[in-house]
Parts: structure tokens; C-alpha cells; sequence
């Protein structure tokens, strides 16, 4: 990679993105355990002859969960940490950590626990306290993950403006099809295998490679893949609607569109809902108002999609679902029962819930035991678990890991495991928190 480019690399979840750019800063083969076979080279630095804190100061990187490196009581002293470590100047500390927030759309955070915030948030927090290190090249492992678009475009321009103004080399490990714009060269993997590079044009016409690599595909050029296959070849695949409009425009002739009729998928409704909010308040301890007045209604059958910015108090209503959260005002129904009197247990047999973090409801050693222990607690019968088990890894494509530790696998795969853990239990209502977080294309179609 040479210096001041703005590098993606692509491919399917557990294919060895995150691995690779673990060498760039030594944690691999450093603090990591395994065979290291080859040479890499940072900054004319061999990784083999210089230890992390050295290689450190020329990579900053971003980890894929923001929360294994977020530490401190505030996000002030989070992103004056790696500056303060630096030793630099007292004022310049001060202005580093007034500009990686405020460039991160987090001025007026800087007293607020990292641990209170959203997911969303935190990376941000993560973003900030790296680019406050100012270092020549940027690791970001999946940066926008976790960040809705208004925070994706945020980012992606502030990538690029860094880029322009401090000459930063960016390695940007991403499934969003914003990155692919933002690009100047784009690195397709397959099964720890590099099988595609070059520029975003000339990797995205090769439909072979992409479709290998199983990466999220830009829609228009999804469109332009039909062209070609039906023998309308215009001699490239385009990326934006933007670049399609000038190699269409020639091609267009005027017509009248025709009316198709839409058939739309109506479920019917139950005659009682079995997620009931009424006049739901929230307020976290010491903390601001989360919820105000949620009044809302979720029927047996029901597909409901819950959406707002980063913040907005989406999991906070989420949590209110099974139990982990009590109203502060207000009451919540659940099938029935009133949280406030209900018992978790209870209500953990009515309500699957998928955390944003897959992380933090993992505890056993295999892939199975995690997916088993749900049902096992039910007091069913070994071959009626077996049959849950079996069902639930088929249908997020895990079954062929069975035996993994579950830490052992891709954020993708763990956030399967966590869809599947409560598929086994058979639930009458499941919430999932961004399941698709970290999921090639491939993935999110199964899961959805």
C-alpha cells in the first residue's frame, strides 16, 4: 500500500480481513498466539523486529468492537490518553482532544461515561481517541458498523478529509457500500486468500471475483450485472447513480413508463397485542431522559422495525421488551404480563433478545453448548435439543463449527450465534438489536 492511499478490503465474514490487518501493528504475531509465515513491512519497519508500542505510534487502529478499547471514566481523558502517552504539550492535548471530538460529531461528550453510551457512540469515542494520536496510517476495522447513515456519511467525509489535509494512509476493512466510493483501491479476500485488487471500477466489473468474495454489491451495479448478462455490455460496471446517468444518457429513449401492480404481503393482525407501551418514560440514573412517552402497539405475527439516528433510544425501548430495563413512568405489556411485576425468567420464555453486542451472552466453550443451553433450561429431552441445535446452526449457516470456541470465531459468526442461541428457544417474540451488524451479503439474506 503506498502512502496517502485510502485502501478498502472486502470479502465474506471469517475470511481473514481483521486477521491481516492485526499484523499491521504487531499485535499479531506479538500478543496474539499462531504460526506467522512471510514478511510485512510498515513504514519500512519489519513488524518482526519492532515491538507494538513502536509500531503503535505510526498505526493507529479501530477495533471492529469499540468496546475492547475504551477504558475511562469520560471521553475526554479516552481521547487524551494516547496523546498523554506521547507526552506532548498540556495545550496540545487539549486541542487534539477539542478536534478528534468535534470532527466525530461528539463536542458536548466530553464529561460522559464511554460505558452509558450507545454502540454507535462508542465507536465514534474509539474513532476519535485514534485520530487524536495522529498517526501516519489508520486501521479501521469496520468503522461505520454500528452508525446510522447520517453518522456513516459523517465519518466516510471526515476519512477523506484527513486523508487530503494530513496526508493519512487509511486501511478501511468494510462491508458498506459508501467505502467503495471513498476508495482508491479496493482488496477483495476469499478464505484468508487475496483473489481481487485494484481500483473500485476495475474490481467491480470483474463479477466473478465479486461474486466469490461475497461482498455487498452497490444496487446500481447490481442493476448494470443484469444488463450484462441479458447482452447490454456498456464496457464498465458503474458505482453511483451518478456515473450510471452518463453512460445511460445516450441510451435513453423516451417511453412511458408502465403501472405494476404491487402485491403486499398482509399479515393479520391478533385481536390483543402482545407488546403493549403506555406512556413510556425512561430515564437513565444521573443520566438523561432516554424515553419520553412511548406509546406504541406490536401484533402476534408481526415484522416491526424499529429506526432512528444513533442515540435516539431505540435499545433503550428494546430492553424494556424482556424485562432488563423497568419503566421510570409508565407501563409495559408483554403478552400480558406488566414488566413491573414480571419476573425476567418469565419473560425471557416470551421474549428472544439479540443484543447489539453478541459478546455479551456468550459463556460456554463450543458453538453448540452456547446454542444447547437455552433449551436445556427448558427441561427438554437430549434428542428434542439436538433437533433445536441442528435447526438453529442450519439456519445461520453455522453448522459446520459446532465444535469452535464461540471466541474463536468472526464478529459476523458470533453474531449468528447470538440469532441462534435464542432461534433453539423457540420464543413467541424476538428483538434483535442490528443482528446484521458485521454480515456479508450473503449473511444478511439468511438472517433476514
Amino acid at each position: 500500500m503506498k502512502e496517502g492511499e485510502i485502501v478498502t478490503i472486502m470479502g465474506h465474514t471469517g475470511c481473514g480481513k481483521s486477521t491481516l490487518c492485526l499484523t499491521f501493528n504487531g499485535i499479531i504475531p506479538h500478543a496474539m498466539g499462531g504460526d506467522l509465515k512471510g514478511k510485512v513491512v510498515i513504514d519500512g519497519l519489519d513488524i518482526m523486529e519492532h515491538d507494538i508500542p513502536e509500531l503503535a505510534r505510526r498505526v493507529g487502529m479501530v477495533f471492529q468492537d469499540p468496546e475492547t478499547q475504551l477504558f475511562s471514566v469520560t471521553v475526554k481523558s479516552e481521547v487524551a490518553f494516547g496523546p498523554e502517552n506521547l507526552m506532548l504539550p498540556r495545550e496540545e492535548i487539549l486541542e487534539r482532544v477539542r478536534w478528534a471530538l468535534e470532527a466525530t460529531r461528539l463536542k458536548g461528550y466530553e464529561e460522559r461515561a464511554p460505558t452509558k453510551l450507545s454502540g454507535g457512540e462508542k465507536q465514534q469515542v474509539a474513532l476519535a481517541a485514534a485520530m487524536a494520536m495522529r498517526p501516519r496510517i489508520l486501521v479501521l476495522d469496520e468503522p461505520t458498523s454500528e452508525l446510522d447513515p447520517v453518522g456513516t456519511r459523517k465519518i466516510f467525509s471526515l476519512i477523506k478529509e484527513l486523508n487530503k489535509k494530513y496526508g493519512i494512509t487509511f486501511v478501511i476493512i468494510e462491508h458498506k457500500e459508501e467505502a467503495i466510493q471513498l476508495s482508491d483501491r479496493i482488496i477483495l479476500m476469499k478464505e484468508g486468500r487475496v483473489i481481487g485488487q485494484g481500483k473500485p471500477s476495475q474490481v467491480f466489473s470483474d463479477i466473478k471475483s465479486v461474486k466469490e468474495s461475497r461482498v455487498r454489491v452497490p444496487q446500481i451495479s447490481q442493476l448494470f450485472y443484469k444488463l450484462k448478462e441479458r447482452g447490454l455490455d456498456l464496457g464498465r460496471i458503474p458505482l453511483t447513480i451518478e456515473d450510471a446517468y452518463l453512460l445511460l444518457k445516450d441510451l435513453l429513449k423516451e417511453g412511458k413508463a408502465e403501472d405494476i401492480p404491487v402485491e403486499v404481503n398482509k399479515r393479520e393482525k391478533g385481536s390483543q397485542p402482545v407488546i403493549k407501551t403506555e406512556n413510556l418514560f425512561f430515564q437513565y440514573k444521573n443520566g438523561p431522559v432516554a424515553l419520553k412517552g412511548i406509546n406504541l402497539e406490536v401484533y402476534q405475527g408481526e415484522f416491526v422495525a424499529i429506526i432512528g439516528q444513533n442515540g435516539a433510544g431505540k435499545t433503550t425501548l428494546a430492553k424494556h421488551f424482556n424485562g432488563l430495563l423497568k419503566p421510570t413512568k409508565g407501563d409495559v405489556i408483554i403478552d400480558g404480563m406488566n414488566t413491573k411485576d414480571a419476573l425476567i425468567t418469565d419473560l425471557a420464555k416470551t421474549v428472544g433478545f439479540v443484543f447489539q453486542n453478541p459478546d455479551h451472552q456468550f459463556f460456554s466453550f463450543t458453538v453448540e453448548e452456547e446454542v444447547a443451553f437455552g433449551p436445556r433450561n427448558l427441561g427438554l429431552s437430549d434428542e428434542e435439543v439436538k433437533n433445536r441445535v441442528d435447526e438453529a446452526l442450519s439456519t445461520v449457516g453455522l453448522e459446520k463449527m459446532r465444535q469452535r470456541h464461540p471466541f474463536t470465531l468472526s464478529r459476523g459468526q458470533r453474531q449468528r450465534l447470538a440469532v441462534a442461541s435464542v432461534l433453539a428457544m423457540h420464543p413467541k417474540m424476538i428483538v434483535l438489536d442490528e443482528p446484521t451488524t458485521g454480515q456479508d451479503e450473503v449473511a444478511i439474506n439468511q438472517i433476514m
